[in-house]
């Protein structure tokens, strides 16, 4: 009789009988779970696209004339991305032009000196008319009293009468007439003439007058250097103007993936972003967050977002939270006196040095903005640090436009 074993089929049905039990327990286990324990569902809101890419600027104010490239297209260091139109005319070049001549002419004419109208005060004396003596006059008292003087009037006057009538002859009238003259004559004596007072001559009147002339005076030595530095800041302004008469194309300073900032016929200024330049695999989403949602989400915990109308998930790859500076207390120090000296005679009041200024050449019309070409590479609309951050991945592989500062809710399970 042949013999048959069995001892597979026993052990088959021991590892599924075994199984089958367990599972169905852990799903009523984890039913129970999810009936007494539902889930809580956080929604983080204004969770951006972001990452470490290069933003592209524009040095000059201007309009968009032309876009090269799409968004998502790769692009080489060196490409032009968008054409502009300058808002620097030729009139405004010719003006800056005549601004610089003119202040080239003044400081030539300051470095001759200057007439100046400067005030001189001067006395001037007044002579004061001499006084004459006072000299008082009088007569000496005649010997031919009034009396007698009028009974010789009276005589006179008779005689005019009857010589009128025929009465007396003109001898006797002529004689009484004469008598009354002479003793009229004798009643008054010569004048005699008294000093009262001597002549002199008045002390002269002395008055100040102010009276203005014209001298030659050199310029000061601090005209003189304002006048050069309105030269050179005149020279500045023209060659910024010449420069952005010439920046019409924004050209790309790296290659990879592009993303435009801008709109055909938009209005630009200086600083202004253009576009950003970057491998679009660098990229991630990121959003600010509470405190207290901060604590709740793990590292590593899975999320759903939507992205570019695709139902997309990813984990917490990273958690940023504000870094504390202690306070650290300053005691203030009290340095030694210094004494004054003619080259710095005021040594408790600290100077502040200058930087010197840096003439532009044809490699680098405008070292102004210099400091800010050498920025061009900073992250995009990064959240600041000093927040609570929270950053999640996005699907390695995609077939879809992840476009930098797309906005969308991520929503984290917490159980």
């Amino acid at each position: 009789m042949e013999k048959v074993d069995i001892s597979g089929k026993i052990k088959n049905w021991i590892r599924f009988g075994l199984i089958i039990p367990l599972a169905t327990s852990a799903a009523i286990g984890y039913g129970a779970f999810e009936k007494y324990h539902p889930a809580e569902t956080l929604q983080i809101e204004d969770a951006k696209v972001t990452g470490t890419m290069v933003s592209v600027r524009t040095l000059v104010d201007g309009e968009v004339s032309e876009i090269v490239f799409n968004d998502g297209d790769m692009v080489q260091a060196g490409d032009v991305i968008a054409r502009m139109e300058v808002s620097v005319t030729a009139e405004a070049i010719a003006q800056l032009e005549n601004t610089v001549a003119l202040a080239k002419q003044n400081y030539e004419d300051l470095k001759l000196g200057q007439i100046v109208t400067v005030p001189v005060k001067r006395l001037i004396t007044i002579p004061a008319p001499y006084v004459p003596p006072t000299v008082e006059e009088y007569y000496a008292p005649s010997g031919v009293s009034s009396a007698t003087l009028a009974a010789l009037e009276e005589r006179a006057t008779r005689m005019d009468e009857l010589f009128e009538m025929g009465a007396v002859s003109r001898v006797q009238r002529d004689a009484a007439r004469a008598e009354y003259e002479s003793a009229l004559a004798e009643s008054y004596s010569a004048p005699s003439y008294v000093q009262t007072s001597p002549g002199y001559q008045p002390e002269p009147t002395v008055i100040e007058e102010i009276e203005y002339i014209e001298e030659w005076q050199p310029t000061p030595p601090e005209a003189l250097l304002n006048a050069e530095n309105a030269i050179k800041q005149a020279e500045l302004s023209l060659n910024v103007a010449l420069q952005e008469a010439q920046e019409t194309e924004v050209i790309a300073p790296v290659s990879g993936t592009i993303y435009y900032n801008i709109e055909m016929n938009g209005e630009l200024s200086a600083g202004n972003t253009v576009a950003r330049i970057g491998d679009s695999n660098e990229l991630w989403l990121a959003a600010e967050v509470s405190e207290d949602t901060f604590n709740k989400i793990p590292l590593g915990k899975p999320v759903d977002y939507v992205l570019a109308g695709y139902n997309l998930s990813g984990t917490v790859i990273e958690k940023i939270a504000p870094v504390e500076i202690p306070e650290v207390e300053v005691v203030e120090e009290k340095s030694a006196w210094i004494a004054p000296t003619a080259d710095n005679p005021h040594p408790e009041i600290p100077t502040e040095p200058v930087a010197a200024w840096i003439p532009p050449t044809a490699e680098n019309p405008h070292p102004e903005m210099q400091s800010a070409i050498d920025e061009q590479a900073t992250e995009i609309d990064e959240p600041a640090e000093d927040k609570y951050i929270l950053r999640f991945s996005l699907p390695a592989d995609r077939n879809f436009e992840c476009k930098p500062n797309t906005s969308t809710t991520v929503s984290v399970k917490l159980f």
